[in-house]
C-alpha cells in the first residue's frame, strides 16, 4: 500500500494532493481519514496501548500494527480524508490539503501507512536548482571528478569522414555514458544562465558563487567551440555511435525518430580510451549537419554572450553569426522543431544587440510556426502538427519547444516591433496550454500533461489512443508498438512543460498554470503510484537509477514513467535495470532547473 505524495515537499501555496494506491482494495472503506502530524512525532495505536512500554518507546516494534487514537499522544495538525475515486489508471485513494501552508517538516499518517517525511517551507525547490548543479559538474568530460571518474578522453577525437584529429576534448557527458550529444547538452548553456539570471543574489548567500556558473558554461562552450567548422557548420557529437548491425536502419532515414536523434545507435564509441592521442582509439565526431544542433548552437552561445567576460563573449557573438549564416545557406526540411529552433536563434541574437536578423524574415518564421498549431473547434487544440498536417508534433526531448519559442517572441516584442504577430503568438502559448497540456492533464488522477497527438495512430489494434478530436488520438504516454521499437521514459516531456508552465505562469500573470507545473514535478518526486522519487539525490525511495559506465553518479534524475499499451504508466522496480524507464539523462534535469527557478516569482 503507497501513501504517495512529493518527497521534497511543497512550497506554503503550493497544490498538495495525496494519494493512496492499496494493491488490493477490496476491504477498505470509502473515505479513510488522515492526519498530518509533525516529522517523528508518530501517534499513539491502540495495539500497543496496554503493552507497558515506557513513554519513550510506547511501540518499539511493528509500528503499523494497530488503529490509531487521535487526540492522544501526538497533536494532529491537520485532519483530512481520501476519498475513493474511479480512474483510467485503476481505482485510488485521494485528498487535496492544499490549504495547509505552515511552514514546518511533516508526515502524514493513516491507519495503514505512513508517509515519507517533507517540508513545507518558502525556496522549497532550491533544492532542485542545486542537485542540477552537482550533477552537472559530475558530467565534465575531460577531467577528473573526485569521486565519480578520472580524466578521461583527453583525446577526443577524429573526423568520421576521414580518420582526421580534431581537438574535441571537454563538454559534459549527457546520460551517464561517454557520448556528447550537441542537441542535448548545448541547452544546459541555457539553464546556467537562466539560474544565473534569476537566482544569483540568493546563489551567492547560500554559498554558491554565481560566477562559478560562468565557469561551468565556459567548460562545457570549449568543447562546443571546438565542434564548428571554417565552414560554419556545428558537428552534431563526439561518440554518437552507429546503427546497430543488421537492424537494417540508416542514419539518412532513422536517426530522427519522434524529434529525438540517436535513439537506435549502438555503443561502438561509447568506452574509455586510453586519453594519449593518436594512439588509435579515438572517438569519432560526427560531421553531419543537423539543423537543431545548428541553431540552438546560434541561440545558446548568443544568450551566453551577454553575461560571459569580453574576451569570451566575443567569441561566443563571432561564433553565433557565422553559425547563423551558414544554417540559413543550408536549409532544412521545413520540421516543426526545425522551424522553432531557427526561430529562437534569430531572437537570442537580436536581443545580444545583433542587428542582422532580417526582421520580415524573423517575423514570417514565426508566423510560419503559429500555423502549424490546430486550431479545431472540438476536442483538443493548441496542439502543434509537421508541415502539411502529416502528423501531430512530438517530442521526447523537445516537447514545449514550439511554444516556449512564441513565449519568448512575445516576450522581445518591443524590440521586434510587430504588436498583432507578437499577440498571435501570445494566443498560441495560451492555447497550447489551456487547450491542450491542460484540457487533457483531466484525463488521469496525477494531472499529467500529454505526451502527443497522432494524425494517424499506429497499430491501433495493439495499444489504446484516446480521442482527441478532429479524427485524431492522443496518448499520456509515448506509443509502444512503433517503427523503432522504443519506448522511452517521459520526465523530459513532463519536466518541459513543467519549464512552460512555470515561464508563462509568470510572463503571462496566471498562477494557476504554475500550480500545473507543480503537479507535474511533484510526479517526478514521488507523487506517483509508485511512490517512487526520480532523483537519486532527493527523496526517500528510487528506483534503481543508474548510468551505462558509472553505475552511480550523484544527483541524477531518470528518464521515469513509459506506458503499457492501454496507456497506464509503468516503471521498472526490479535490479533487471533497462534504460527505457531508468537510465540517468540530463534533459530532464535541465528543464526542471528552469521550472524551479520560475516558480520562486
Amino acid at each position: 500500500m503507497q501513501l504517495s505524495l512529493s518527497h521534497l515537499g511543497y512550497l506554503p501555496k503550493s497544490p498538495k494532493i495525496l494519494t493512496l494506491l492499496p494493491e488490493n482494495h477490496a476491504d477498505l472503506p470509502e473515505r479513510i481519514p488522515f492526519y498530518l502530524r509533525q516529522n517523528c512525532l508518530r501517534m499513539t495505536r491502540d495495539a500497543h496501548a496496554e503493552k507497558g512500554f515506557s513513554a519513550r518507546f510506547p511501540a518499539p516494534y511493528d509500528l503499523l500494527r494497530g488503529k490509531l487514537v487521535p487526540g492522544i499522544g501526538t497533536q494532529t495538525l491537520y485532519k483530512g480524508e481520501l476519498r475513493k475515486i474511479a480512474t483510467r489508471w485503476g481505482t485510488l485513494w485521494q485528498a487535496d490539503f492544499s490549504e495547509f501552508d505552515t511552514p514546518g517538516s511533516y508526515q502524514i499518517e493513516t491507519d495503514g501507512q505512513i508517509s515519507p517525511p517533507f517540508a513545507v517551507r518558502d525556496r522549497i525547490y532550491d533544492r532542485i536548482v542545486s542537485g542540477y548543479l552537482t550533477f552537472l559538474r559530475a558530467q565534465r568530460c575531460g577531467q577528473a571528478v573526485f569521486g565519480v571518474h578520472e580524466a578521461c578522453h583527453l583525446d577526443d577525437g577524429v573526423r568520421d569522414t576521414d580518420g582526421s584529429p580534431l581537438p574535441a576534448g571537454g563538454g559534459w557527458h549527457d546520460a551517464g555514458d561517454f557520448r556528447k550529444w550537441l542537441a542535448f547538452t548545448l541547452y544546459h548553456v541555457d539553464a546556467l544562465l537562466t539560474i544565473r539570471e534569476r537566482l544569483s543574489e540568493d546563489l551567492d548567500r547560500g554559498g554558491i558563487a554565481p560566477d562559478s556558473l560562468l565557469d561551468e558554461i565556459a567548460w562545457g562552450n570549449t568543447y562546443f567551440h571546438r565542434m564548428i567548422g571554417p565552414s560554419g557548420q556545428v558537428y552534431e557529437d563526439v561518440a554518437g555511435g552507429d546503427s546497430p548491425p543488421a537492424s537494417g536502419l540508416t542514419y539518412a532515414n532513422d536517426w530522427w525518430f519522434e524529434n529525438h536523434p540517436g535513439c537506435y545507435a549502438d555503443a561502438s564509441d561509447n568506452r574509455w580510451t586510453d586519453n594519449i592521442p593518436e594512439s588509435g582509439d579515438e572517438r569519432r565526431v560526427r560531421t553531419t549537419f543537423n539543423p537543431l544542433v545548428q541553431w540552438a548552437f546560434v541561440h545558446v552561445q548568443a544568450r551566453a554572450s551577454k553575461q560571459l567576460p569580453a574576451s569570451q563573449a566575443k567569441k561566443c557573438m563571432q561564433l553565433a553569426r557565422i553559425a547563423a549564416d551558414f544554417g540559413r545557406r543550408q536549409g532544412h526540411d521545413n520540421r516543426t522543431l526545425f522551424l522553432a529552433a531557427e526561430l529562437r536563434g534569430y531572437l537570442e541574437l537580436l536581443a545580444a544587440g545583433d542587428l542582422s536578423p532580417d526582421l520580415p524574415a524573423l517575423i514570417a518564421c514565426a508566423q510560419a510556426l503559429i500555423q502549424r498549431q490546430a486550431t479545431p473547434r472540438t476536442g483538443l487544440s493548441g496542439y502543434f502538427l509537421e508541415a502539411g498536417s502529416t502528423d501531430g508534433f512530438r517530442s521526447v526531448a523537445f516537447a514545449a519547444d514550439p511554444a516556449l519559442t512564441l513565449l519568448r517572441f512575445w516576450e522581445m516584442r518591443a524590440m521586434i516591433r510587430d504588436e498583432p504577430t507578437a499577440e498571435l503568438a501570445r494566443q498560441a502559448v495560451m492555447r497550447y496550454i489551456e487547450g491542450y497540456l491542460l484540457a487533457d492533464c483531466d484525463s488521469n488522477p496525477f494531472s499529467l500533461t500529454p505526451y502527443g497527438v497522432y494524425v494517424d495512430p499506429p497499430h491501433g489494434d495493439r495499444q489504446v489512443f484516446r480521442d482527441a478530436g478532429n479524427g485524431r488520438s492522443v496518448r499520456t504516454f509515448m506509443h509502444p508498438f512503433n517503427a523503432q521499437g522504443i519506448v522511452h521514459g517521459t520526465s523530459s516531456v513532463l519536466m518541459s512543460h513543467a519549464h512552460l508552465l512555470a515561464r508563462a505562469g509568470v510572463l503571462l500573470q496566471q498562477p494557476q498554470w504554475c500550480r500545473t507545473a507543480e503537479r507535474l514535478l511533484h510526479w517526478c518526486l514521488g507523487h506517483n503510484p509508485l511512490n517512487r522519487s526520480l532523483f537519486s539525490g532527493i527523496g526517500y525511495r528510487q528506483p534503481y537509477g543508474y548510468s551505462f559506465r558509472i553505475p552511480q553518479i550523484p544527483e541524477a534524475m531518470m528518464v521515469g514513467f513509459i506506458g503499457r499499451p492501454d496507456d497506464s504508466p509503468y516503471l521498472e522496480e526490479s535490479s533487471a535495470i533497462e534504460w527505457n524507464t531508468l537510465e540517468y539523462w540530463s534533459v530532464p534535469f535541465l528543464q526542471v532547473a528552469q521550472a524551479a527557478c520560475w516558480l520562486r516569482s
